[in-house]
């Protein structure tokens, strides 16, 4: 059967008879104004509430059969007037739609633009309910609307946890190869071999500008995989000078990145070396052979303290490239050790705290906090010629059981890199970014538990009194100490 336009008063054929004019139709007509589609849908949900016609129960079945055949029905009244014709998409069996209905809303009043046929129709059509383009997405919630508040929350919550983790993985990858670009130049290394004063020959051969060295009948060669900082600690100067400020302890931290073993050298302060002097302008003067904790109060507007102690401790080991350096004073000092809540160890000497006045043994477990741990790894009988090196000595237990405490909360906590390079950043004078101290971490932290894996050496000399105390080291305990720390034996020439 056909029905009537409301429009234009002419005649739309069934859906089923003409299915394929139906997306001519919507193109070719006009849209309806928004006030008149809502007025129009409500009133046809309205007939559809009133024209649905009762479904049959078990006890009806039977008593139909007795009843009279029911009157003669227009089917012109029976007709639900709605919206045009063009306004519909596609159509669903009735089944379908009552399904939908039941499973999607909760209210009698459905909300979508439907259009209802008549029994009559829906016989000939067998055809139910029309959807329009217009309220299609409120028929078809997506998958996400469809999930229950907890899930939504949950996958939202997955879903910012794992984009973080992915920001922070890949920001630490990005550091850490930013680290090792930086840290593995040895492009500039130019070894010049020492001459003994009595024969005038030279104690050790070099070749490849020093990536070949031959001491004492054995070959070494250029280890690439060490990277070395030099760690500074810095007094706060002298009463008469406040900017004079001096190295009270340098040392030489090695890392394989291959292995990841730590190799400590300890350098005395009063080493005689050959240090560049600049003038409180900054300009150069000379290079004087004087104790090495000069190095760092001298330098100008292009080279720091620390640059100009690398540079002494590169003359001392004849050339070597010393690039990279970590200086701090005493703040900061006191600003790492109670990051960790202190450092424990067992005291090698009798003092009285500057905390509480209270008197520590030697021999007793302490853990020192704040102004303990300098005074602990500080305090020296400038009478005695070698107190440096029982100052040393502390300094060595301090270190290894700052080791013992920092290793287990950084494998715990890696962000505390990070903590402790910003906090320490305002007292401390450094070339190394936090790139480069998170590459370093990435190797060493997992493969140390404490720090009696870390290996520590001490540079010796014999030590005399000048102006000042004055520890002198030999070419051959130098030559020495270069090659165990910074080259490896040619393969055949192990021991």
């Amino acid at each position: 059967m056909s029905k009537t336009d409301g429009e234009n008063n002419r005649p739309v054929e069934s859906l089923e008879e003409n299915p394929e004019e139906l997306p001519v139709e919507l193109t070719e007509q006009e849209e309806l104004p928004e006030e008149q589609t809502a007025q129009e849908e409500l009133s046809a949900e309205q007939s559809e509430q009133e024209e649905l016609p009762e479904e049959p129960t078990a006890d009806s079945d039977t008593s139909a059969e007795e009843e009279p055949d029911p009157a003669p029905v227009d089917k012109e009244a029976l007709k639900v007037v709605t919206h045009p014709t063009r306004r519909f998409e596609y159509v669903v069996p009735k089944e379908t739609f009552q399904q939908h209905i039941r499973s999607k809303h909760r209210t009698t009043v459905h909300s979508g633009t439907t259009k209802m046929v008549t029994d009559e129709e829906l016989e000939e059509a067998s055809l139910g309910y029309v959807f329009s383009r217009s309220r299609r997405r409120k028929h078809h919630r997506s998958w996400w609307r469809r999930r229950p508040l907890w899930q939504r929350v949950l996958i939202i919550l997955t879903a910012v946890i794992l984009a973080l983790a992915i920001f922070l993985g890949s920001t630490y990858l990005i550091m850490r190869e930013i680290g090792r670009g930086r840290m593995h130049d040895y492009d500039a290394i130019e070894i010049v071999a020492p001459v003994d004063q009595k024969s005038g020959e030279e104690l050790m051969h070099t070749d490849q500008h020093g990536r070949m060295i031959s001491y004492k009948g054995k070959d070494y060669v250029l280890n690439e995989n060490i990277v070395c900082i030099t760690f500074i600690g810095v007094d706060n100067g002298t009463d008469e000078d406040e900017n004079l400020r001096m190295s009270d302890a340098i040392y030489l931290v090695t890392i394989d990145v291959t292995s990841g073993k730590v190799r400590i050298v300890g350098i005395s302060r009063d080493t005689m070396a050959d240090v560049d002097l600049y003038s409180s302008q900054g300009k150069y003067i000379d290079t004087e052979h004087i104790q090495l904790s000069y190095a760092y109060s001298y330098h100008n507007d292009e080279v720091t303290g620390g640059q100009n102690t690398n540079a002494a401790l590169s003359h001392l080991f004849f050339g070597y490239p010393f690039k990279n350096y970590f200086a701090i004073n005493l703040d900061a000092l006191d600003t790492i050790n109670n990051s960790i809540g202190g450092v424990t160890l067992t005291s090698q000497m009798t003092f009285v705290s500057p905390l509480d006045g209270r008197t520590v043994n030697q021999g007793e477990i302490i853990t020192l906090r704040g102004k303990e741990a300098e005074y602990y790894i500080r305090y020296r009988d400038t009478e005695q010629l070698d107190s440096n090196n029982d100052r040393m000595q502390r300094q060595k237990q301090y270190i290894l059981a700052f080791f013992d405490s920092i290793i287990p909360a950084v494998k715990k906590d890696f962000s505390r890199i990070e903590t402790l390079y910003r906090s320490t950043a305002v007292n401390s004078d450094s070339n190394l970014t936090l790139s480069d101290l998170v590459y370093l971490a990435s190797i060493v932290v997992p493969k140390l538990n404490s720090g009696q894996e870390v290996e520590y050496v001490a540079l010796q000399g014999d030590i005399t009194w000048g102006e000042h105390a004055e520890m002198n080291i030999t070419y051959d305990d130098a030559i020495q100490m270069m090659l165990d720390t910074f080259y490896m034996p040619v393969v055949g020439e192990m021991d």
